[in-house]
């Protein structure tokens, strides 16, 4: 069961990884215009994030405690981010879009995965 959920763990953020920059990578494809592309990869948020992607899947992958913590973390503060900006822009009324909640979808699931006992016990190298 233990390795079931670390194997949906890393494939949840697998996806988000794919879903994040690679979103860039998709409109740039779509528009073909060479400078989409760069504008898109130009952002130092979306290295970083994808950075911290990579390290989390890493970091779980081979069980660390310290890639606990990174999950924990990246996944709340980007709740919290996501949040932020989905009350100020849209309602109940006007929901966002589908993309949208995909991502909020996989944070949260990969959030709940993250705070279940037998995940944060396994981490512990």
């Amino acid at each position: 069961m233990l390795n079931a959920r670390f194997f949906l763990l890393i494939a949840i953020a697998l996806v988000y990884l794919l879903a994040v920059p690679g979103t860039s990578l998709f409109r740039a494809a779509v528009s073909g215009d060479a400078l989409t592309l760069r504008v898109s990869f130009g952002t130092p948020m979306l290295w970083l994030t994808t950075a911290v992607i990579v390290l989390i899947i890493f970091g779980v992958w081979k069980r660390f405690a310290w890639a606990w913590w990174l999950g924990v973390a990246a996944a709340g503060f980007q709740l919290v981010r996501m949040g932020m900006w989905v009350s100020q822009h849209y309602s109940l009324s006007r929901l966002p879009g589908e993309g949208t909640l995909l991502v909020l979808g996989l944070l949260v699931s990969f959030l709940v995965l993250m705070l279940l006992p037998g995940t944060r016990m396994a981490c512990r190298r």
